[in-house]
C-alpha cells in the first residue's frame, strides 16, 4: 500500500505553534491569576500586622506579567488613604524591573516603598503571605492546566 501525505511540514510546524502559543496564553492567564491573588493577599488590610499611616506601603503593592521581557500584565495601584507617593514609588520600581526578566513568563509583584523590608524585617507581613500563596498557586494551578511542575 501506498499513502500520500495531504499535509506538508510547514503545516505539521504550524500545528505546534499553535498549540505553544495555546499553552504561553493559559500559562500567561494563570500568571494573571496568580498575581491578582497575591496583591490581594498583600492588600488585605485584616491580614496587616502593621499600621499603613498614610496608605503609602499598601499604595505601592502590585504586580505585572512578563512575556520573554514584554510586559503583557500590570496591574493597577489603587491609592489607600494619602498613599499617592506608594504609587507612584510602587509602579516606579516595578518598571525598573523590567529589563532583569528578558526570557521566559515571569510574574513580578512588589511593595514599591523602600521600607517594605524593614517592615517585614520586624515581623511584619508586606508581602510574605502573598508570596507564599503564590508558591502554592503556581504549581496547583499550572498542574490543572496539564504542565508537570517540579
Amino acid at each position: 500500500m501506498h499513502f500520500t501525505a495531504t499535509f506538508s511540514m510547514a503545516d505539521i510546524e504550524a500545528e505546534i505553534n499553535k498549540k505553544v502559543e495555546l499553552n504561553k496564553q493559559a500559562m500567561i492567564t494563570t500568571m494573571i491569576r496568580i498575581g491578582v491573588l497575591c496583591v490581594n493577599e498583600a492588600r488585605d488590610s485584616t491580614r496587616f500586622r502593621y499600621i499603613d499611616q498614610t496608605g503609602n506601603l499598601t499604595s505601592s503593592i502590585g504586580f505585572m506579567v512578563l512575556s520573554d521581557g514584554v510586559v503583557v500584565h500590570k496591574s493597577a495601584f489603587p491609592v489607600v488613604l494619602e498613599g499617592e507617593e506608594g504609587r507612584t514609588k510602587g509602579i516606579a520600581f516595578l518598571n525598573s524591573l523590567i529589563g532583569e526578566h528578558s526570557r521566559g513568563i515571569v510574574l513580578v509583584v512588589v511593595a514599591g516603598m523602600k521600607y517594605a523590608s524593614y517592615v517585614e524585617a520586624m515581623n511584619l507581613v508586606v508581602l510574605s503571605t502573598a508570596e507564599l500563596l503564590a508558591e502554592r498557586k503556581v504549581p496547583e494551578l499550572l498542574n490543572q492546566l496539564g504542565f508537570k511542575t517540579i
